[in-house]
């Protein structure tokens, strides 16, 4: 028995199907229950849509050895939700797959393991309208990574059903988004007058000033790795190569008229590219502590 890709996908269909069934039977916690659990199947297939030895637990050899296809046998050990989901985000850089979307996720999983491993009922009274727009938002971003659409994985009908809770959560949220900024703009003109102060940011290696979009004054946007390119050796230093590093915006903070933007949801919508990069000089780091002397 070895990974394959369409084996963790397809299983993870057969349980957001079991889900969907369980809701038209007006079961809801047992509805979240195997969403929570096809999310994380999609996630490591996902993963395995990348390489199989993405899933697999790292200290465990056999598991690598089934991941490269040299072995073929079910006596191995994959990875934990939580490694899932930094991965997806870390590792994989999803644009889309932001800090805020890994929390939801671990958010269902651990509710997950606590339905399943404790006394309590943790999906009981959960509101769908706040669990439904992100979860299919999720699944949509990780399917799209793969190269599939959203029918493919739940029907047709389901599929149009979901596209609109989607949809829906995007109007709402771009309105809100829009009414935020359009408060900071008047909060702006209201607050400086007369005098404007000059603020200086301390900015780190992940983060970049930009134009506020409600006052136009800078802004400090965080970044979120997402990929490392060569460029050319330094010219000064023969030791030294020079890369561009590139990051998706996740957040904005203004400290002249306060807005915030959290999230790459929201600063999509008022950021017309959510994306910046560094060029930077660095040494190459070759590690020769190999553990086994």
């Amino acid at each position: 028995m070895g990974i394959e890709y369409l084996d963790l996908f397809n299983k993870s269909k057969l349980f957001i199907n079991k889900g969907i069934s369980k809701r038209n039977e007006s079961d809801m916690s047992e509805f979240l229950l195997w969403s929570s659990l096809s999310l994380e199947l999609l996630g490591k297939a996902t993963l395995a849509f990348v390489h199989p030895s993405l899933v697999v637990d790292p200290n465990d050899p056999k598991g690598l050895l089934v991941a490269c296809g040299y072995k073929s046998h079910d006596d191995f050990k994959t990875i934990q939700a939580k490694t899932v989901f930094e991965r997806l985000q870390v590792h994989l850089s999803i644009p889309k797959f932001d800090q805020k979307k890994k929390d939801f996720c671990m958010s269902l999983a651990n509710k997950r393991n606590a339905e399943l491993h404790s006394g309590l009922l943790p999906f009981d009274g959960l509101k769908l309208d706040l669990i439904l727009p992100p979860f299919w938002e999720i699944c949509l971003t990780l399917l799209e990574f793969q190269g599939k659409k959203l029918e493919e994985w739940i029907g047709r009908d389901e599929a149009i059903r979901a596209l609109k809770i989607i949809a829906d959560r995007s109007d709402t949220l771009k309105t809100v988004v829009e009414s935020r900024v359009e408060a900071c703009r008047i909060k702006y003109r209201e607050k400086y007058k007369f005098d404007q102060p000059h603020i200086i940011y301390d900015v780190d290696d992940n983060e970049e000033l930009i134009p506020c979009p409600a006052c136009n004054n800078d802004a400090i946007a965080f970044g979120e790795f997402n990929d490392k390119e060569y460029e050319r050796e330094s010219e000064d230093n023969p030791w030294h190569s020079v890369y561009t590093y590139f990051y998706n915006t996740t957040e904005v903070h203004c400290r002249y008229c306060d807005l915030k933007l959290i999230g790459y949801e929201e600063v999509e919508i008022v950021i017309e590219d959510p994306v910046f990069s560094k060029t930077v000089e660095e040494e190459a780091d070759y590690d020769y502590d190999y553990g086994n002397d």
